[in-house]
């Protein structure tokens, strides 16, 4: 995990916020982390809640995006890891649907599928994932894919708690989540892509300078590696 250095404190009242951040942070990650696994394969979605719950995780199925749609109406996980060819209502389809909702709009959705993302899927849908995944995984590669996504959520929240103490307000972190989200699932559906693309190239270019940007306002400096 980064270490970061939290230029903006400059007083015990902002030490003391920036340290009860950090005991809510470790308080957080000892709680169980709820996932929604939507799938419309039967085997699949069971050896992923086999591995997920093995590893403390609360886990919840739904097989198709309806049964989805219908299961968040009563909970909201902390993660989704969404399949994309399923039938009648795909994976795209049900996501457009989970962001249309106040309700969902804000859930963690990684995409977990079988298939690599067209140009036009990485411009459609990269600000409103977390990561995009090509399946098989291995039970290894889905628990490492988990513990990955939470640490970096852990890290943005920390991020988001210091440019408050900075003096940041809601719009204003609510971008920060947007960017850093857009930056991570464009610059990996391009990776998987293999190949780049102009237009693309200048998007996760620009959204790399608003994050510097931003850090710099609000004195986060995160190190290299």
């Amino acid at each position: 995990m980064y270490k970061y250095k939290f230029t903006v404190v400059t007083n015990r009242n902002e030490k003391t916020k920036i340290q009860s951040t950090k005991k809510l942070f470790c308080q957080r990650s000892m709680m169980m982390s709820s996932i929604l696994l939507v799938d419309d394969n039967i085997d699949l979605v069971e050896l992923y809640t086999i591995v997920l719950t093995r590893n403390g995780y609360k886990t919840m199925a739904a097989f198709g995006g309806e049964e989805c749609l219908t299961l968040l109406k009563a909970s909201t996980p902390d993660l989704i890891l969404l399949d994309i060819m399923m039938e009648p209502m795909d994976g795209w389809e049900t996501l457009t649907r989970i962001r249309s909702d106040i309700k969902t709009q804000s859930i963690p959705v990684i995409m977990v599928t079988g298939k690599k993302p067209t140009w036009d899927e990485v411009r459609s849908h990269m600000h409103d994932i977390e990561d995009y995944v090509v399946k098989p995984l291995t039970v290894a590669a889905l628990s490492d894919l988990v513990k990955s996504f939470l640490s970096r959520q852990q890290i943005v929240e920390h991020e988001i708690a210091v440019a408050k103490v900075a003096g940041a307000d809601e719009v204003t972190l609510n971008e920060y989540r947007q960017v850093r989200r857009s930056l991570s699932a464009g610059s990996t559906m391009q990776r998987i892509i293999g190949q780049r693309q102009e237009n693309i190239e200048i998007t996760l270019k620009t959204l790399k300078e608003r994050l510097e940007s931003l850090r710099h306002q609000y004195g986060i400096t995160v190190p290299a590696g």
